[in-house]
């Protein structure tokens, strides 16, 4: 039950952000990047349906780690894009882990916790969170635990490409508004 459960929510979670990848649009320097974040949106969707187990996912995170590198060294990826990517990448790695004796909880516990709140705006509930990853042995539970802050982001890694192009605009018109002379009365 506590599996069918599970494979639900992370199936709810990843499924309707690969329609929004779906209709994606973009310049030929952004296609690596909407490509790997529409490859992850299917990866973790097999998942989410049960049509792969933790080995094939990890095998699938790997591969994608290969293509991001192979994307980066090319310059077919913009640097922030690849180092939030590879941050995600991290995250849904250590979703997948089995670690029911907590030794490598330690050593990441603090990154995922951080991970989690920036992208979901709040702090997760560190038992729960200490339970879920004691508990799950590699059957996703962990995956799903943090399925809202995946999805949040990879949502905003999408928009990151969108907005490339007018990201100096943008900038420029901050610079701007920061030189104009102040009003003393202020």
């Amino acid at each position: 039950m506590k599996k069918n459960l599970v494979v639900l929510s992370v199936a709810v979670l990843l499924v309707a952000p690969g329609r929004l990848l779906a209709g994606q649009t973009g310049k030929a320097g952004d296609e690596a990047g909407y490509k790997l974040l529409s490859d992850l949106v299917l990866l973790l969707d097999k998942g989410g349906r049960g049509a792969a187990d933790a080995t094939a996912l990890n095998a699938g995170v790997v591969e994608l780690a290969r293509e991001l590198k192979t994307a980066r060294e090319s310059k077919r990826v913009e640097p922030l894009f690849a180092v939030r990517y590879s941050r995600l990448l991290s995250a849904i790695r250590q979703g997948l882990s089995s670690d029911p004796e907590l030794l490598y909880w330690p050593m990441y516990r603090h990154a995922m916790i951080d991970f989690i709140e920036e992208r979901t705006g709040r702090m997760p509930d560190l038992d729960k969170l200490s339970f879920v990853v004691n508990d799950h042995g590699g059957s996703g539970v962990g995956l799903a635990m943090l399925a809202e802050a995946i999805m949040s982001e990879v949502v905003s890694l999408h928009i990151h490409l969108e907005t490339l192009d007018r990201r100096q605009a943008i900038l420029q018109s901050y610079l701007e508004g920061t030189m104009k002379p102040r009003d003393p009365g202020r």
